[in-house]
């Protein structure tokens, strides 16, 4: 049993998908192989936008136009043109605007976010599924919001585990023993049926759990670098590659902030010893980097950088001091409105936290605090993590942005910059 999963970038026009297909027959098999795929391209980002658009009754309809016309642009060129897909397409794309009229609200914003977002892997899975079945590539096509439940908790769903479980190996695991599965990532399902998106960048996650709950033997996320890297490549040159890094490693790295894995995809291969592959979809023939439970002797610095992030400050109104009850009231609205804090700093009087940068997260955690609080942001901040750093590393980095708050351990040199 293997886990393979697609990103965007994976699938992001017509040659993209049929490179895919060409790995799945490469090295893929034609059973036990589910493949997890993600909304192609930005299409993720384009229905925030819409979703955006459509409340604040700006010109959505020509958002939406052009999402379907990407995605009708990539289907021409990968089948005929009188193909059951492209009725397929017209009937999601007229689901995707009811949805928009009938099924979102501005008052519940993150309920609203999973409704239309979900429509990016839908999409993308049919498209794919179809494709690999021209390339006589046998597979069928599944609805993981039917297989994976979780609260609702908007996005960013609980998964339940043991009710999964059952629904996978009751519905998927037959499947499977004929043929291979095309699933989407990102998603999950209610028990009253509604959509739950796991959290941005969820379908590694979601490629995490099939693997726990399938007992598979690996794990393989295809993408466009070359394995996990020591940095960005577009923000930092002469990048390394990490060739084998344990669990713990990659997790830390992930909670800091590095995108090539989704934090959460750890915990579950860890649990029952899955080893985890990154590999490049550009050169699939080679090796990437292998995650799995064996302490690496790496100590090469880790740059990660978290963009679209906002600092806060807090303080009190009437210049009492920064203690627990006043920390817990700030952190209990933080944990109310599911607002992550990446950073936190405190002085005598005031208490500053990074977090992601979403307005109306932001506006809630105000609207909660300012009788007793003063609150100050700072925007358009990114945060600079640096694993064991030397100074030399940091000489490399840090001149190129302005350095706004900044904390130093032995080994973690964390940093609140701004480019420029």
């Amino acid at each position: 049993m293997q886990v393979f999963k697609f990103g965007g970038a994976s699938v992001k026009s017509a040659e993209a998908v049929r490179n895919v297909a060409h790995i799945i027959q490469r090295f893929g098999t034609p059973t036990h192989l589910a493949v997890v795929v993600s909304a192609m391209g930005k299409t993720t980002n384009a229905l925030e936008q819409l979703l955006n658009s459509y409340f604040a009754k700006s010109d959505w309809e020509s958002q939406l136009h052009n999402i379907q016309q990407y995605h009708f642009e990539i289907t021409k060129h990968l089948f005929p043109e009188n193909h059951l897909i492209f009725k397929v397409l017209e009937y999601l794309f007229w689901q995707l605007k009811d949805n928009l009229l009938h099924k979102t609200n501005p008052e519940k914003y993150d309920e609203s976010y999973d409704q239309v977002v979900c429509f990016g892997e839908i999409i993308a899975t049919h498209i794919v599924s179809q494709f690999l079945q021209e390339q006589g590539i046998e597979n069928e096509w599944v609805d993981i919001r039917n297989c994976i439940k979780t609260d609702t908790t908007w996005r960013e769903g609980k998964v339940d585990f043991a009710w999964s479980e059952q629904l996978l190996k009751c519905e998927v695991l037959p499947i499977l023993q004929e043929k291979i599965v095309v699933t989407q990532g990102f998603l999950g399902g209610t028990l009253g049926n509604k959509t739950t998106t796991l959290g941005r960048e969820g379908s590694d996650y979601t490629a995490s759990v099939l693997a726990y709950l399938l007992d598979a033997e690996k794990v393989t996320i295809w993408k466009d670098v070359p394995g996990i890297l020591n940095a960005d490549p577009k923000k930092v040159s002469n990048t390394q590659l990490y060739e084998t890094l344990s669990y713990t490693e990659a997790a830390e790295m992930t909670f800091y902030g590095a995108n090539v894995i989704h934090p959460k995809t750890i915990k579950p291969l860890a649990n029952k010893n899955i080893p985890l592959y990154v590999r490049s979809f550009l050169e699939p023939h080679k090796a990437g980097t292998c995650i799995d439970g064996i302490a690496s002797s790496q100590n090469t610095p880790t740059i990660i950088f978290k963009p679209n992030q906002v600092l806060l400050k807090f303080g009190i109104k009437d210049l009492a001091f920064i203690t627990e009850e006043n920390l817990s009231k700030i952190l209990h609205i933080f944990t109310q409105t599911n607002a992550k804090i990446h950073l936190l700093q405190s002085s005598a009087v005031s208490l500053w936290i990074a977090t992601d940068y979403q307005e109306h997260k932001i506006a809630k955690i105000i609207e909660f605090l300012h009788e007793e609080f003063t609150v100050l942001q700072t925007p358009n901040v990114q945060l600079l993590t640096v694993l064991y750093y030397h100074e030399n590393t940091l000489q490399s980095v840090l001149p190129k942005f302005r350095l706004i708050l900044e904390q130093k351990t032995e080994q973690t040199y964390r940093a609140v910059v701004r480019e420029g």
